[in-house]
């Protein structure tokens, strides 16, 4: 069994979306070698990418049952569970991946968006700030941090952060829609619809 040749192909199925292919390859790597972990991780990731989220996971503890040590598994497990709204098993796994490697900002951020749909608005802050200190213009983190501020009642604070990504990315409706939640809580109702109105005509919902 020529592993290298094996291995090249399914990462070629995994790239061109040919998933099923890749599980079969890597299915095929793992006759042997069992303890093969990045075959089981990126089975794991096809499975995610399959959106069979449950079996995803499976594969994902079956990596960290043969070595617990792997913050990308623990970071890949945690987002998966987070899709599944399991937040605070999600967050479990984002701590492991960022004992491991707590440079792991990805890891970090995952874990502030899920305290924020946990509604834990000034943990999911910290998480944010952290990562805004390495990285000032990550566009979700800041508009992630808005939508905490907003949450606590913070709107002009959160404004400052919605009007720094659209300065950034001016097309991001997600954001206007955003930024118009904050100024309707202000009572700007006017600013709030041509914010969302504004986003509307560059996606081509309206007219010039």
């Amino acid at each position: 069994m020529d592993i290298h040749a094996l291995n090249e192909k399914a990462h070629h199925f995994m790239r061109i979306g040919h998933y099923e292919d890749a599980i079969a390859i890597y299915n095929k790597l793992l006759e042997s070698d069992s303890n093969n972990t990045t075959a089981l991780e990126n089975i794991g990731k096809m499975y995610y990418s399959l959106g069979r989220h449950e079996d995803a996971i499976v594969w994902y503890d079956k990596a960290i049952g043969i070595n617990p040590k792997l913050p990308s598994v623990w970071f890949e497990k945690g987002y998966t569970l987070r899709k599944l709204h399991r937040y605070e098993d999600a967050i479990i796994c984002f701590d492991q991946a960022l004992a491991l490697d707590p440079d792991y900002v990805f890891a970090l951020a995952n874990k502030g968006y899920a305290l924020n749909e946990l509604g834990k608005f000034r943990e999911a802050i910290a998480c944010f700030d952290t990562i805004l200190n390495i990285s000032p213009n990550n566009l979700r983190v800041m508009t992630a941090k808005g939508i905490s501020l907003r949450e606590l009642g913070y709107n002009t604070e959160a404004l400052a952060y919605f009007d720094k990504v659209i300065a950034l990315n001016p097309l991001n409706s997600f954001v206007r829609n955003q930024r118009a939640v904050a100024l309707r809580n202000l009572g700007r109702i006017q600013e709030a619809d041509e914010s969302v109105n504004w986003g509307n005509i560059t996606q081509g919902k309206g007219k010039m």
